[in-house]
C-alpha cells in the first residue's frame, strides 16, 4: 500500500487542508499545465522547470497514489518549513 512520508502529508495538509486527498494537489498541477497520461504526470513542455511546490505535489501523488513521473526531483529542505 503506497504511503507518502509524514513530511509530504504535513505539506499537503498545510497547503490544501487535507493530508491524504489527491484532488487538491492534482488540480494544482493541472492548473499549471500538467497532464495525466494514464497515471504518468507529464509537465506542460519537456523543458519545463518545475517549481518546488509542483515537485512536492508530484512526489506526494507518486508516493501516496502510485502516479508516475519520469523527471528528476530534488526538494530543498526549506520547503518543509514554509
Amino acid at each position: 500500500m503506497p504511503s507518502a512520508s509524514d513530511a509530504y502529508h504535513n505539506l499537503m495538509e498545510r497547503w490544501f487542508g487535507d493530508p491524504i486527498d489527491d484532488g487538491p494537489p492534482y488540480r494544482f498541477l493541472a492548473a499549471r499545465g500538467w497532464q495525466d497520461n494514464a497515471g504518468l504526470l507529464v509537465p506542460p513542455v519537456p523543458s519545463h522547470q518545475p517549481s518546488q511546490y509542483e515537485l512536492a505535489c508530484v512526489m506526494f501523488l507518486c508516493d501516496e497514489w502510485d502516479y508516475a513521473y519520469e523527471g528528476k526531483a530534488k526538494l530543498v529542505p526549506e520547503l518543509w518549513s514554509n
